[in-house]
């Protein structure tokens, strides 16, 4: 599968147990929640992988520091009931921080702490990734043609409403037949360059 973190080579969920998709898709938004701190220290990640041990307090595995990260998404007592989003952040972190400090020592807890306070702070500011998974934001808002129809008209000079108009009926025309239309156009020099429309 391709992954939500060009820093992971791939993702995959274990295909056998229930709702593959929606343990995927978690372990893609825990994927993506981690790339701000993977690509600040450089890290890479061969193969994030779903793993569900016979050992109930095993939540992660760093092989080969980050050829392969394994988590555990499920509870150990029910393969249907998925942990919570939070947890998995925080057991990613610590097989992340594996990748430069192996031993469960003071300097490993100290960059745990590190990363975790790095990406509780995106994670405050909204931040859930790139792309798919970020907040995203609404097209269109706050610009011009987001405006009700009448502010745009109001923008509009009487002669570019007149043309408006035209084109508006002679698009109407195609679809809906030819109209008496007789158009008017004052070309002298000094005119306005105003069109007028008449209707018979």
């Amino acid at each position: 599968m391709a992954s939500a973190n060009d820093l992971i080579g791939s993702i995959h969920a274990l295909k056998r147990r229930p709702a593959p998709d929606a343990a995927l898709l978690l372990l893609q938004r825990v994927a993506a929640q981690v790339r701000p701190v993977m690509h600040k220290r450089g890290w890479r990640v061969g193969v994030l992988r779903e793993f569900f041990p016979r050992t109930p307090n095993l939540l992660g595995l760093n092989v080969n520091r980050g050829a392969e990260i394994r988590i555990r998404l499920r509870s150990p007592h029910n393969d249907g009931e998925l942990l919570a989003y939070p947890d998995l952040v925080g057991t990613m972190l610590h097989e992340l921080a594996h990748i430069e400090r192996g031993p469960h020592d003071a300097a490993f807890y100290a960059l745990l702490d590190t990363l975790k306070a790095e990406t509780e702070l995106l994670m405050a500011q909204g931040y859930a990734g790139d792309g798919f998974f970020s907040r995203g934001q609404r097209v269109g808002q706050g610009c011009s043609h987001n405006a009700p129809r009448h502010a745009l008209q109001a923008q509009l000079t009487p002669p570019q409403m007149a043309a408006r108009a035209l084109e508006r009926r002679l698009r109407d025309e195609r679809w809906w037949g030819a109209a008496d239309l007789i158009v008017i156009s004052d070309s002298e020099p000094d005119s306005d360059g105003v069109v007028v429309v008449i209707d018979d």
